[in-house]
């Protein structure tokens, strides 16, 4: 039988043994990757927009097609890049959310993405154009407006960033959430907090994790130790090699696979108007949703026209990018199989409750909203707009409720690359 003192040793050696193995693999794993850039995974915390994606890799990976390529400023690459600016080159600037940023459409050099297909076309007829992707996931019009402001404000002090000559907004559907978002928490008090904004600036969850990367600054144990395990997780090379071995996730250049966001409904059920959709999915009346959407297009105006005063010299163009919902076809709004939406918890905001919303419902709130938000633009007249929504030839041109797939990709930034020079020539 064992002594105490041989048992409290085995403990010792045992508790001290994984971290030395573990600081062991961690060394050799960073001497490995080196000599071969590892993708940066996810997203980290930025202090002007909220949150950015973590780009630091420069070099191709054939491994690892999970994420997209980042340049050295954290722009998501496109095929080219000004190294030099001079005179000649005309800079466009590209900013939306992660339809634009190209989400969904990963491969070698990013050659598959909206935004690499979009400035391949516009190159093909003028070579003088630098497009600069500065769209990112889960950006609404007002983190659009901040990256432009500090667009604006680092150009001057960078080579290879050209002048912003032309400011393209391609989106929509993010704005759409908000409202959506500010449907579904109406009746919450707690989501009406000063430092929220009604989540139309940032949402809730970026402001708590703010509140706890500061709880954890200020010596929070709890804090700093779940802060200490995620840095973990997201820093460490022996992790990354670890999660690149999942062999039975195959995914090729220029396809993502995502699981589909909607379930059939076996059951037939009326066709509902908008009253009645307001009224059994989001418990509110039509006056009700009439003061919320105003308040939330008057929102999304206030965005669009701060961005497009941001630089006199610029020009500015806003398109309103296509959705699933926009695209349904006559069969499938009227037809007997029915989709609920499902997945939307992750996409509004995380509500505690999310509406459990038919396709063809969100389709009637989806397009009420559009019609109702250009046809405030118009009347500004301070906004160049584009109405892309019925663009689409089906709703297979997306692999979920936005995201392009390729070949959609390809087929609408060659449209929107004529509409660009139509634009510009006029």
């Amino acid at each position: 039988m064992k002594s105490r003192s041989e048992s409290i040793k085995i403990i010792a050696y045992t508790i001290l043994f994984f971290p030395i193995i573990f600081f062991i693999l961690e060394i050799s794993f960073l001497l490995l990757n080196r000599s071969n850039d590892k993708f940066a995974e996810g997203t980290i915390y930025d202090s002007l927009t909220g949150w950015r994606k973590n780009c630091n890799n420069k070099k191709v990976n054939p491994k690892n097609l999970d994420f997209l390529i980042c340049d050295k400023n954290g722009f998501i690459k496109t095929p080219f890049e000004t190294k030099n600016k001079h005179k000649n080159t005309y800079g466009i600037l590209l900013l939306g959310n992660s339809v634009a940023m190209g989400e969904g459409l990963y491969g070698f050099n990013n050659e598959k993405t909206f935004a690499s297909q979009l400035e391949k076309y516009l190159r093909d007829r003028d070579p003088s154009i630098d497009l600069v992707n500065a769209a990112y996931s889960g950006f609404n019009t007002w983190q659009e407006h901040v990256e432009t402001f500090r667009y604006l404000n680092s150009e001057p002090f960078h080579n290879d960033l050209p002048s912003a000559n032309l400011i393209v907004s391609f989106g929509g559907i993010q704005d759409f959430w908000n409202f959506i978002r500010l449907l579904s928490t109406s009746k919450n008090v707690k989501e009406k907090k000063y430092s929220l904004a009604n989540g139309m600036m940032i949402n809730k969850t970026n402001i708590e994790y703010i509140n706890f990367l500061t709880s954890s600054s200020l010596g929070n144990i709890k804090s700093g130790f779940s802060s200490f395990i995620n840095s973990l997780k997201t820093s460490s090379h022996f992790l990354s090699y670890l999660n690149s071995l999942e062999f039975f996730k195959k995914i090729k250049p220029g396809f993502y696979e995502k699981k589909q966001l909607t379930i059939d409904i076996e059951f037939s059920t009326k066709n509902k108007s908008l009253k009645e959709i307001l009224n059994e999915r989001f418990d509110l009346n039509i006056d009700e949703y009439e003061k919320i959407k105003n308040y939330a297009i008057r929102s999304t105006i206030r965005n669009l026209s701060s961005t497009s005063n941001l630089r006199i010299d610029s020009k500015f163009i806003y398109i309103y990018a296509p959705n699933y919902f926009s695209s349904l076809s006559e069969d499938q709004l009227n037809g007997n199989n029915y989709k609920y939406l499902i997945g939307i918890k992750h996409l509004i905001g995380n509500p505690i409750f999310p509406p459990r919303v038919l396709e063809r419902e969100m389709h009637l709130i989806e397009k009420d909203y559009r019609e109702t938000l250009l046809r405030e633009i118009n009347k500004s007249n301070s906004i160049t707009f584009i109405d892309y929504s019925q663009i689409a030839e089906a709703t297979n041109w997306f692999f979920d409720y936005s995201h392009f797939t390729e070949f959609s990709a390809s087929k609408i930034s060659s449209i929107l690359a004529e509409d660009i020079f139509l634009f510009l020539n006029k």
